[in-house]
């Protein structure tokens, strides 16, 4: 089983030290992911419309309906951290991705504030590579507030090769 673990942050400063403390704890670069991977304000009516954001989401093949909330999130100026760890690791990821908790967002809360909303779509779903080895599904073994952990069957750079 390979798993992925993922937060909500207000900030991009915050987003950033907690990719700077995973790359500290052994985490690879290219197993760590954030959305946006720059400081990316909102624009004049609140929102990112920057479609590439939301394929970076999709592309780590999250349930959809946690992928709602966090393209939701992302759409109003937020950013997620998600990475790809080993089941030794995902109790000290949970860890350090929760330790900023004035900045990291409790994900049922958020959940709820998002849960009407629309799914938006791939920019090409012609060019979405999926199957089903990459879906995550909920890890209920490391379950956390702020901080949600999924279960999949196949690494997620598995698809590249």
């Amino acid at each position: 089983m390979h798993r992925n673990v993922t937060a909500i942050y207000r900030t991009f400063a915050t987003a950033d030290l907690v990719r700077q403390e995973l790359v500290s704890l052994g985490v690879s670069t290219g197993d760590i992911h954030v959305v946006p991977d720059m400081d990316d304000p909102v624009g004049v009516e609140g929102q990112r419309t920057d479609t590439t954001h939301t394929d970076r989401l999709y592309d780590l093949h999250l349930p959809e309906d946690d992928l709602r909330t966090y393209q939701q999130s992302v759409r109003r100026g937020d950013y997620v951290v998600s990475a790809e760890v080993d089941d030794t690791q995902v109790a000290r990821v949970q860890e350090i991705m929760r330790r900023p908790e004035d900045e990291a967002y409790d994900l049922d809360r958020r959940h709820d504030e998002f849960r009407d909303a629309g799914l938006d779509p791939y920019s090409d779903p012609g060019m979405r590579a999926t199957n089903d080895e990459w879906i995550g599904r909920r890890d209920q073994d490391h379950l956390d507030p702020f901080t949600r952990s999924y279960v999949r069957n196949a690494r997620l750079d598995q698809r590249r090769g």
